[in-house]
């Protein structure tokens, strides 16, 4: 797990060659000029695309060891915000990368649009727009300013958003407007803030102190994604049996555990990169090397509401499923889960189209996805997280696990004959004999097996 504050909080890392002229009006603010950014996630020294301006730089080469295009705003220059030729110049990026189909980062540095920009400004927001939602690759936006409007609008068509503690946020309308129609007094924080998008709404995936942490963990974020790609055979032979994974679950079912300990054991590194941690404390959804291999793993949270599935659990795991696609990473799935969370809130929430669209998620993403239930996977909650319906590769368990229409307590009302009957079928070992899973694994072999499977599923993926 990358520790946020560990790193030397200090903007005097940033490259020597930034613009010295508003260097120091900007990092009172703690804000870094244009040029530092790019020398902060950049590898070498890259292109640049299109017209080099004071107020907005596109720039292509090197980050985390894949080739990218970045676009970074400057609202210090920009003074009435963006006209239709600094737009064009974003759209101009944007295609660029779509046609290389390479990553792309975004910095959103709290510009507006002018409104004198007309149907020009307007147009290329369109098209920006457009381009930006059908681009498959990785798409990361660091936020570093109030952003409103198009910026928030934009901002939400990316995989990963990121956004700094010190005066970041995205609106669509901003605080004097709503002031203005609702009569209240909000600030841009109050509405939405990083700590709204990272608590509340979910759209914030990381946050960090500043922008040099947070450039830092987007090219972490790129080597993720260049490790997942690389034909480099992995290290198996070394995966030894994890004990602790045998203890992980307690033999009281109305004990809790913390499944990021089970993510803990699986790492080569013991650590993991987790993604989303603010939202849905139900579902963990984290990137873990095991083997060598990166995978996107999404496991229940059973400490959480034992582990039950809602509209923020099934969300996050969505949009998770969306990033690791885009990433190009295997998609592990541990699942244990009595059902869905009751109630007319989750009922009149949607529910029911939010599972659906998870379903979809997995159902259309192209990488390799594993399904381990480690616990329990009872009803639609269970067949919605990457069963062999929604085109796992792999579907296990493990020995002590438990699968079916319904759990234990679901058959209670059946006739006591018939339900001494299906007890024995939820259990895994009967699951194996009938098809329904691939293999039935003690818990302690499980990091050795993913190893395995992750370094066949990726040479396959290579062929």
């Amino acid at each position: 797990m990358i520790d946020k504050n560990n790193e030397e909080d200090n903007v005097a890392v940033a490259a020597s060659g930034a613009d010295a002229g508003n260097r120091n009006a900007l990092h009172a603010a703690r804000n870094l000029t244009m040029r530092e950014r790019l020398s902060l996630l950049f590898d070498h020294e890259p292109s640049f695309i299109g017209e080099n301006t004071d107020y907005l730089l596109t720039a292509t080469g090197m980050a985390g060891g894949r080739r990218i295009c970045a676009v970074s705003q400057d609202t210090q220059h920009l003074g009435n915000g963006m006209d239709a030729a600094a737009w064009r110049q974003v759209e101009q990026a944007t295609q660029h990368v779509q046609n290389e189909n390479a990553p792309l980062v975004m910095v959103f540095d709290g510009t507006q649009t002018r409104l004198d920009g007309g149907i020009a400004a307007w147009s290329s927001l369109g098209r920006l727009a457009g381009t930006l939602a059908a681009h498959r690759a990785l798409k990361v936006a660091l936020v570093v300013g109030h952003n409103s409007g198009p910026n928030a609008f934009l901002a939400g068509l990316f995989d990963v958003v990121v956004m700094v503690r010190s005066g970041s946020s995205l609106t669509l309308t901003d605080a004097n407007i709503t002031n203005r129609v609702t009569h209240t007094s909000l600030t841009d924080d109050d509405l939405g803030g990083w700590k709204v998008h990272a608590d509340e709404s979910g759209v914030a995936d990381l946050v960090f102190n500043n922008e040099v942490l947070a450039l830092r963990a987007i090219k972490r974020l790129l080597r993720v994604g260049t490790a997942a790609t690389s034909s480099a055979t992995p290290q198996v032979e070394s995966l030894g049996y994890c004990v602790g994974l045998d203890t992980l679950i307690p033999d009281d079912p109305a004990q809790s555990y913390d499944v990021t300990e089970a993510l803990r054991q699986m790492s080569d590194t013991r650590a993991f990169y987790e993604v989303g941690a603010g939202v849905a404390h139900n579902m963990v959804t984290a990137f873990v090397p095991i083997g060598g291999h990166w995978a996107g793993v999404i496991a229940n949270q059973n400490k959480t509401l034992a582990g039950a599935l809602d509209n923020a659990a099934c969300r996050k795991a969505a949009r998770f499923v969306r990033l690791c696609n885009a990433m190009n990473v295997p998609i592990v799935t541990l699942v244990d889960t009595p059902g869905f969370v009751p109630g007319f809130e989750q009922e009149s929430g949607g529910l029911a189209h939010t599972v659906a669209d998870l379903l979809r998620r997995y159902a259309k993403s192209h990488v390799p996805k594993i399904t381990v239930v480690i616990g329990k996977a009872y009803g639609a909650a269970g067949m919605a997280l990457s069963s062999a319906a929604t085109a796992a590769a792999r579907v296990v368990a493990w020995d002590s696990a438990s699968m079916g229409l319904a759990g234990p307590k679901g058959i209670e009302d059946l006739a006591p004959a018939q339900a001494q009957a299906l007890l024995p079928t939820l259990a895994a070992p009967h699951l194996l004999q009938n098809g329904a899973l691939d293999a039935v694994l003690r818990p302690g072999d499980t990091r050795r097996w993913l190893g395995q499977e992750l370094a066949a599923l990726g040479h396959a993926s290579d062929r």
